[in-house]
C-alpha cells in the first residue's frame, strides 16, 4: 500500500509512530476479495487500497475503530486502533487501516462499509461503536452516516478540516490544503446528526471545543477532560478509566456522573499538575499558581517539577518587577481609539512571526513574557495579530540600546503607507534619539522586508530620517524599546491621530515644492496588468487630458515629484487605489478629489474618513461599474479584476460635479472596442475573464 511519504508534521498531530513499529498482537486473517465474502468467516482481512479492513468476531458488540495520526506505523503488520482493547473487552473488531495521514478523506473508506453494509454484514451485531480519535475521531463522526443506527464514541475529534466550516482550526493546514475538503462526508458535524454520540475534550482546547459546539446531535454526551489536552486519551489510560470507557459505550450503560466522578483522579497526573500551574500563570493568576506549587512540592516531595515551576515562577515575577521600570507618556488628548500613548519598556521581548506559533502571531512581550497589547497590528481591517509566545529553550537574541518599536513592514506601498509609518510619529515626542527604527518583517520573511527597506529608503529620507531601519526573523531581548500606539491603520483609524498627522503632514510638505497644474488625473493604466484596473483607462486619459488635465502616472517619478504634483493640484480625478492615501497627506485645503471605483464595492469609507480628517474634504465618488470581470476560476473581485466602465455615465458624472467644462462631449467606446480592450488584457495576463453573476462577491479589501 502506498505511503504518505511526503506528510509534514503539524501543530496538534500527536507525535509520529516511533522508527522502528512493535511487533503484531494479533496474527493477520485470511483475506476477502469482496465484501460478500464475509458471510460464515468469524475473521478476515479485505485489502481496500489506501485503507484496508481487519475484522474479528468475539461477540455481538462490534467496534469500528480509525487510525489517527500517531497510530498509523505503531505495528507491524499493520493492526486495527484498539486492537487489544477491542479483545480485553470481548468485543468483535473491525478496524478500517489507513496507509496515509489523509484523514480518511479518500474513495476507499466509505466504499469499503458501503458495500459491507449492502452485504449485511452490520446486521449480525446487536449494536456497533464507530471510535476515533483526532482524525480517526473525525472519521467516527462522518463515516457513522454509512451504517444506520450506529454509535459514536470521539476523543478531541474535529468535524471538518474545511476551512469555511471552521475556520477556527489552525493546527492542520497541511492537511487542509492538501486533503480534498469539497466533497461528500466533509462536515462530520452534519454527517453525525441525531445518531448517539460520546464525545470526550479538553474545553481549555479552544479549537477542541469549537468542534465540539458544532455538533448538533440531541444525543450527544459530552465528557469534559479539563487540562488533558488533545491527547487527553493518553491520560485516561494513564488512570485507568479508558477501558472502562471503551466497555460501558459499547455495551449502551455510560453514567456520565460516575466517570466525571472517577476523573477527578486527574489530579494526581503530573501532565495535568503542569496543565494547571501553566494555565493559572497564563491568566496572571501567580499567587494562586505559586500556592499550588509550593502545595504539591510538600504532597509529593520527590517530584522536582513543583519546585521547578515555583523558581521559574518567582524569577518570572521578579522579571515583571523590573518591569515596573516601565514608563508611559501621553501625548495629548486625542480622540478614540487614539490614546497618545508611548511607552518605554526595559527589556522588552520582540517576537516576529515564527512557524510554531500561532498565525500571525507577533509583536512584544514584557520580560516576564506577557502580551503588550499596545503592540497589536492589524493585517486586515477584521484581522489582528494575536499575542507571540516563547517556546520552552527557544533562542532569544540580545539587542542592546534604544530602539523604536515600528511595528510590521510592508513591502507594497499602500500597506506600507498605511501600517508601517503608523508609529513613527512618537520621533517628534522623544527626549532621546533611538539607535534604529525596528520592525517586525511581515510573515516572518526577513530578507523579503530587508530588500523591501532599502526600496523604501527615499521615503524615510523625505521624512527627514536618518536612522538605522532593521528587521530580525529571531525573538529579541531588546535592553530599551520605544513603543508607540498606531497612529493611523485600518477602519476608524483612517482618521490619523493628530500627532501622526502633524507629523506626516508637515514632513512630506517640506519634502518639495508644489509643482505642476492645477487639474491633475491619476493614472493606473501603465501599471503591470496583473495589478488589475479598468478596461479603456486611456479613454479617461485622452477626454480628461482635452479638458486640460495633466495625466500623471506616479510609478514612473520619484517620491518627491509625486508630492510636488498633489501639492499643486485644486483637482484629482483618480481611480482608487495607494496614490489617493498619498494625496491626502499633502494636497491643499479646498480642494476637490472624485475617486472612480474600479469595482463595483470598495472601501470608500477608509478614503472619505482619511481624508475628511486629513483635508476637512468629501470625495466625490463615482460608481459606474457596468461589469467586474474576474479571471480564471476566481469567485469575488478584488485588487486584481478588471472594472467595465459605464464611459457616458462617468463624464456625465464628472461634469455635473464641476470637473468637466459645461458642454464637453466624450469620445467614448464602442461595444466592440471595450471587447477588443478585454482581449488585450486577457493577452497581457494570459487569462480568461468572464463577467460576474448577480449574486456573486463583488468587493474585496484593498490592496493598493
Amino acid at each position: 500500500m502506498p505511503r504518505d511519504s511526503d506528510h509534514r508534521p503539524e501543530r496538534g498531530e500527536a507525535p509520529e509512530a516511533a522508527s522502528a513499529p512493535m511487533p503484531a498482537l494479533f496474527p493477520k486473517p485470511g483475506a476477502i476479495a469482496a465484501a460478500g465474502d464475509h458471510a460464515g468467516r468469524d475473521s478476515f482481512f479485505w485489502p481496500g487500497g489506501l485503507v484496508d479492513a481487519w475484522f474479528i468476531r468475539r461477540s455481538d458488540i462490534l467496534l469500528v475503530t480509525f487510525d489517527n495520526l500517531g497510530s498509523i506505523g505503531e505495528y507491524e503488520p499493520p493492526q486495527p486502533w484498539l486492537q487489544a482493547r477491542a479483545a480485553k473487552g470481548g468485543f468483535s473488531i473491525l478496524g478500517l487501516i489507513a496507509s496515509q495521514r489523509d484523514w480518511y478523506r479518500n474513495e476507499d473508506a466509505p466504499r469499503l462499509l458501503r458495500e459491507l453494509q449492502a452485504a449485511g454484514f452490520f446486521a449480525g451485531f446487536r449494536r456497533v461503536l464507530f471510535v476515533g480519535a483526532s482524525m480517526g475521531g473525525f472519521a467516527a463522526l462522518s463515516l457513522s452516516a454509512l451504517v444506520p443506527g450506529a454509535a459514536v464514541l470521539a476523543f478531541s475529534p474535529q468535524t471538518s478540516l474545511a476551512p469555511d466550516l471552521v475556520p477556527f482550526e489552525k493546527r492542520y493546514r497541511y492537511a487542509s490544503r492538501r486533503w480534498d475538503w469539497q466533497g461528500p462526508g466533509r462536515d462530520a458535524a452534519e454527517s453525525s446528526a441525531g445518531r448517539e454520540i460520546c464525545v470526550l475534550y479538553d474545553p481549555f482546547i479552544a479549537e477542541d471545543r469549537a468542534h465540539v459546539q458544532r455538533l448538533g446531535s440531541s444525543r450527544l454526551t459530552l465528557l469534559r477532560a479539563p487540562l488533558l489536552g488533545h491527547r487527553a486519551i493518553r491520560q485516561l489510560k494513564a488512570l485507568g478509566l479508558l477501558q472502562g470507557l471503551i466497555e460501558a459505550m459499547a455495551e449502551g450503560r455510560l453514567d456520565a456522573a460516575a466517570f466525571a466522578k472517577a476523573l477527578r483522579a486527574r489530579r494526581g497526573l503530573l501532565p495535568w499538575q503542569k496543565a494547571l500551574l501553566t494555565h493559572a500563570a497564563e491568566k496572571g493568576h501567580h499567587q494562586l499558581a505559586l500556592g499550588a506549587a509550593r502545595h504539591l512540592a510538600k504532597l509529593e516531595p520527590g517530584s522536582r517539577f513543583p519546585r521547578r515551576f515555583a523558581r521559574r515562577l518567582r524569577d518570572g515575577r521578579k522579571a515583571e518587577s523590573r518591569a515596573q521600570d516601565i514608563t508611559r507618556q501621553v501625548i495629548g488628548t486625542p480622540p478614540a481609539p487614539f490614546t497618545g500613548e508611548i511607552l518605554t519598556i526595559p527589556g522588552a521581548l520582540v517576537l516576529p512571526e515564527r512557524p510554531h506559533d500561532r498565525p500571525n502571531a507577533a509583536g512584544v512581550l514584557t520580560p516576564g513574557g506577557h502580551w503588550v497589547e499596545l503592540s497589536k497590528a492589524w493585517i486586515r481591517a477584521r484581522v489582528s495579530s494575536p499575542a507571540p509566545a516563547l517556546a520552552p529553550g527557544e533562542a532569544v537574541v540580545d539587542l542592546p540600546g534604544t530602539h523604536l518599536f515600528a511595528g510590521h513592514f510592508r513591502g507594497h506601498f499602500g500597506h506600507f503607507l498605511v501600517e508601517s509609518t503608523a508609529r513613527l510619529w512618537a520621533l517628534d515626542h522623544l527626549k532621546t534619539r533611538p539607535d534604529s527604527l525596528l520592525y517586525l518583517p511581515y510573515r516572518g520573511e526577513a530578507g523579503a522586508v530587508r530588500r523591501a527597506i532599502k526600496a523604501q529608503a527615499p521615503f524615510f529620507r523625505l521624512l527627514g530620517l536618518d536612522l538605522p531601519v532593521q528587521t530580525f526573523a529571531t525573538p529579541l531581548r531588546v535592553e530599551r524599546l520605544i513603543l508607540p500606539e498606531l497612529g493611523f491603520g485600518w477602519l476608524e483609524r483612517y482618521a490619523g491621530s493628530p500627532a501622526y498627522r502633524a507629523f506626516m503632514q508637515s514632513r512630506l510638505s517640506a519634502a518639495a515644492p508644489a509643482e505642476g497644474g492645477e487639474k491633475l488625473y491619476i493614472s493606473r493604466a501603465r501599471l503591470n496588468p496583473a495589478k488589475g484596473g479598468v478596461l479603456g483607462e486611456r479613454v479617461i486619459e485622452d477626454n480628461l487630458a482635452a479638458q486640460g488635465y495633466e495625466i500623471f502616472h506616479p510609478e514612473k517619478h520619484p517620491l518627491e515629484v509625486q508630492i510636488a504634483r498633489y501639492k499643486a493640484a485644486r483637482q484629482i480625478v483618480a481611480l482608487d487605489g495607494s496614490a489617493l492615501h498619498l494625496a491626502a497627506y499633502v494636497m491643499p485645503a479646498g480642494g476637490k478629489v472624485a475617486m472612480i471605483l474600479r469595482r463595483s464595492a470598495a472601501n470608500v469609507a477608509d478614503y472619505q474618513l482619511q481624508y475628511r480628517a486629513f483635508l476637512g474634504l468629501e470625495i466625490d465618488v463615482i460608481r459606474v461599474i457596468r461589469n467586474d470581470w474576474v479571471a480564471g476560476d476566481a469567485g469575488r473581485a478584488d485588487y486584481r479584476s478588471i472594472g467595465e466602465l459605464d464611459f457616458p455615465r462617468l463624464f456625465a458624472e464628472l461634469a455635473g460635479r464641476g470637473y468637466l467644462k459645461p458642454g464637453f462631449r466624450p469620445d467614448c467606446p464602442s461595444e466592440p472596442e471595450l471587447l477588443a480592450m478585454l482581449e488585450s488584457y486577457e493577452d497581457r495576463r494570459g487569462q480568461t475573464f468572464r463577467a460576474l453573476l448577480p449574486g456573486e462577491a463583488h468587493g474585496a479589501e484593498e490592496e493598493g
